[in-house]
């Protein structure tokens, strides 16, 4: 696994929060299978998706800690959708790790982003996450996932 190239970037000016920045020279992540995640010039991303009202030390920001390379191909393949949004958000969690992200954050930020980030199958259009009126019983069973997920990373 490696990164081809360095992210260069310059910043959108647009009406309301000014997050966006915009390729200036390709950019790649080449997985462990050998499959490289291209981000082209001209290509548009906006950070980790980290919702502002939880930005911290322990959270982070957008454009600040180890994870930013790794947002960089996430971002383009959450638009593209050359490959399926499971295999884009597994992708993020090991370029993450291979820039350097402690190994409980970029296993947290995979969760969030399997869980609440877009999903499609190959070349399919993204459906967002959304809240649905659906019972404690038919949730059980993500719940329990998601719990032995979280007492296995924070050790409870």
């Amino acid at each position: 696994m490696e990164f081809i190239g360095d992210v260069e970037a310059r910043w959108l000016v647009e009406d309301g929060a000014d997050r966006k920045m915009i390729l200036l020279a390709p950019f790649a992540f080449k997985d462990g299978g050998g499959f490289t995640w291209q981000a082209e010039p001209g290509d548009e991303i906006d950070g980790a998706s980290i919702p502002e009202v939880i930005w911290s030390k322990l959270v982070g920001t957008p454009f600040i800690g180890d994870y930013r390379r790794a947002s960089v191909v996430h971002d383009v393949a959450c638009e593209k959708h050359i490959k399926s949004s499971k295999e884009a958000h597994r992708m993020f969690y090991d370029a993450m790790l291979k820039d350097g992200t402690n190994p409980t954050r970029a296993l947290l930020f995979y969760m969030a982003v399997r869980v609440f980030g877009p999903k499609w199958k190959t070349g399919d259009q993204a459906k967002k996450f959304e809240f649905s009126e659906s019972s404690a019983e038919e949730l059980q069973p993500i719940f329990e996932a998601i719990e032995a997920a979280l007492d296995q990373v924070l050790g409870d």
